[in-house]
């Protein structure tokens, strides 16, 4: 089987690595020079809790890559998924998997090129960076979800799961919608709290921040309910508890035990403002508006949010509370 893996940063490079180090056929593809240069030099080095290796591979910029593949991994920021693409499909085989290792809502663009059946999503539990050019860490064995949106188990996708599981920790799951929905609720929470530089638990202390944040939640398991994803519970909070058809005192009530639990590490979409790194919201925040307006369920909140995003990443707006209210009109 050759694969190539599309982006050789921190989520691509170490499950990439593991593969090749295991002895599989891959090519790796990246845009970065310093990173290509480094790993065309050194090979790529991988600091994993089960022992750091440094291992020997190909890998080319997007206009070198050769050959046809049975799995192409799209392991690049959602923002570059329609390039990534269109650089892709004319190498993948004509029964080839298209496998999307990534945060945002992805899968469905795949499906629009090749079919649900030769799409995988994959949901991914692993903290990972690169630390330098070539070098990639993570604390954390890992843990992968495998599956197609339709639900249905097929002979491919049984295949990858086997593969993938001989060098992480991987389910096959008829849930890969599911848990794809309730993981994209926790990264909504994330570019709710990028409003202002300030916590959570502190935004949430103001009692009109607090139902901001319940009505805007409301509006994602909604729709995501109405899409057909049957939310999973995670560490912090069930999903399913804000659903509107709860009272209102419920919602506030789960929202101030998810708060209280909620880690205050200030990743994700706040530091990547900060670096004026354009975040992935349209492809997290931007799916919950999409999936509403196509199922005829209104998201205003969700929406208003995505605009609010996009004038901080530009420098028209400033981190501040008064977002918030903003956010509420």
């Amino acid at each position: 089987m050759r694969m190539l893996m599309v982006g050789a940063g921190p989520i691509g490079g170490i499950i990439g690595g593991r593969l090749a180090r295991a002895g599989h056929e891959i090519v790796f593809v990246d845009v970065d020079k310093e990173h290509v240069a480094a790993i065309r030099e050194n090979g790529l080095h991988v600091d994993v809790p089960d022992g750091p290796f440094n291992v020997k591979v190909h890998i080319a910029y997007p206009d070198e890559v050769e050959w046809t593949f049975d799995v192409a991994f799209i392991a690049v920021r959602s923002n570059y998924t329609p390039g990534a693409l269109a650089n892709t499909l004319p190498r993948l085989a004509d029964n080839g998997l298209l496998v999307s290792l990534q945060n945002g809502f992805n899968p469905p663009m795949m499906e629009e090129k090749v079919g649900p059946n030769r799409t995988v999503g994959v949901a991914i539990r692993m903290g990972c960076q690169k630390i330098a050019p070539g070098r990639l860490q993570t604390a954390h064995r890992g843990h992968l979800y495998v599956g197609h949106l339709h639900r249905e188990i097929t002979p491919q996708l049984e295949a990858l799961g086997r593969l993938l599981d001989s060098v992480i920790p991987t389910e096959t799951s008829r849930e890969i919608l599911d848990v794809l929905w309730s993981k994209l609720t926790h990264t909504c929470v994330c570019f709710f709290e990028a409003l202002a530089d300030a916590s959570l638990k502190e935004t949430c202390k103001q009692d009109s921040n607090l139902r901001t944040f319940v009505d805007l939640f409301a509006e994602v398991i909604a729709v995501g309910k109405a899409a057909g994803a049957r939310f999973l519970p995670l560490a912090e909070y069930d999903p399913n508890d804000f659903h509107p058809e709860h009272s209102l005192e419920t919602r506030l009530a789960s929202m101030r035990e998810m708060v209280r639990k909620f880690p205050e590490n200030r990743k994700g979409p706040f530091r990547q403002i900060q670096r004026r790194v354009v975040t992935e919201v349209d492809f997290i925040v931007g799916n919950v508006v999409r999936e509403g307006e196509r199922l005829g369920i209104p998201a205003p909140l969700c929406k208003k949010l995505v605009g609010i995003i996009h004038e901080l990443e530009t420098g028209k707006r400033r981190f501040s509370a008064q977002n918030y209210a903003e956010l509420a009109v």
